[in-house]
């Protein structure tokens, strides 16, 4: 199936596959460009993300933009949705793909992604999709691992039919990040074909900004590969040219507050319990707000079998943890959510576990009637 195995130096970057980084964190700050890592988003929640590569014809100088130059544009879109933990399934699509079909002119990559194996400072994760544009089965493993300020990455991708070549490939790729702050991350990686199509090396290199005290991830990139689907972010398919970029993530936390949109009532009940100091009537749904180390609704009623959904708004990771054990959280990375139903009449008292000053208290009340 694969003819020849080339790239001696993947091997060593495969080495990095033998440990992970956290998992809940914020995307950008945590992978690198061309590498996914193993990042899952939370159930139920919506994450996008917007990468758009372009080239300049002819002169590689990216100041000829302001000229004559001729601009080559290549976006990738992803849209993902959190099933349940750690459970992800999402569809990556791609105008102007350098994988090369007379039958199709767009890259749809729809995949499922799994994360098993998630601790504090290391991450395992196993992807499976379909590439329209290869017309192939692919597949990803996946390993992270956290060192300090470091973020180390590695990726095997294995191919049933490798840039629609009709041969099977197998690919390797490392990264590594280094995170200058909290808000700033220099990440670069490296990749390419070892078994299958004889094709260059891919590379990328991106200054990562988380931008502070929201959700969203914005990153600034060089890549002499189009896109990334795995596929495309395996091979130098723009060549010996730079392709300049960007990618911003958009990730929704959850479709309760989006409804919000039509509802012309004025804050929800829990926002006023918030604001008032007061807690609300019981609810089957509420959502608590993290944010400045603090849940903003410290204190919550909900109805028996009713549910509460932590939504983190700050730029570092938190938990909710019970004083008592009874539920423990992973870490709610920026933008995350984390849901709990309750099921017995009580009152609950919990905690962030990397932060313990940071508390609050959930009271289960019967239904009404019941």
């Amino acid at each position: 199936m694969f003819s020849r195995l080339r790239f001696p130096p993947a091997l060593f970057l495969a080495a990095t596959l033998v440990v992970t980084g956290e998992a809940t964190a914020q995307p950008l700050t945590y992978r690198t460009p061309n590498i996914g890592g193993t990042w899952v988003t939370s159930p139920w929640n919506l994450y996008f993300s917007f990468n758009h590569r372009f080239r300049i014809a002819g002169d590689k100088d990216i100041t000829d933009i302001f000229d004559e130059g001729k601009v080559t544009n290549s976006p990738t879109f992803n849209l993902a949705l959190g099933l349940w933990p750690p459970v992800m399934a999402g569809v990556m699509y791609m105008t102007n793909p350098s994988i090369r079909n007379d039958l199709r002119t767009n890259e749809w990559f729809p995949y499922v992604k799994v994360a098993p194996w998630r601790r504090e400072t290391w991450s395992v994760s196993v992807l499976g999709g379909y590439n329209s544009q290869a017309e192939s089965l692919d597949g990803v493993l996946a390993g992270q691992t956290t060192i300090g300020r470091l973020e180390l990455l590695g990726e095997a991708r294995g191919f049933t039919d490798a840039l629609h070549t009709g041969e099977g490939g197998l690919a390797l790729a490392g990264g590594l990040g280094f995170r200058l702050s909290d808000f700033l991350t220099l990440a670069g990686d490296v990749g390419g074909l070892v078994a299958g199509p004889d094709t260059g090396v891919a590379w990328s290199a991106g200054l990562q900004l988380a931008i502070p005290y929201t959700p969203h991830t914005f990153s600034l990139q060089a890549s002499n590969s189009a896109g990334t689907t795995p596929q495309e972010a395996s091979f130098n398919g723009f060549g010996d040219d730079v392709a300049w970029g960007f990618e911003f993530t958009v990730p929704f936390s959850g479709f309760a507050r989006w409804g919000r949109i039509f509802d012309n009532d004025g804050p929800g009940a829990e926002g006023a319990a918030a604001a008032t100091g007061v807690p609300a009537e019981p609810r089957r749904v509420v959502e608590v707000d993290i944010r400045e180390f603090k849940f903003q609704a410290d204190t919550v009623r909900v109805e028996v079998g009713g549910t509460v959904r932590w939504i983190n708004r700050d730029a570092l990771a938190h938990t909710s943890t019970a004083d008592d054990g009874a539920w423990e959280s992973p870490l709610i990375g920026p933008g995350e959510t984390y849901t709990k139903r309750f099921v017995e009449v009580g009152t609950f008292p919990y905690h962030c576990t990397p932060h313990p000053f940071m508390r609050g208290v959930v009271i289960v009340e019967p239904r009404d009637g019941g």
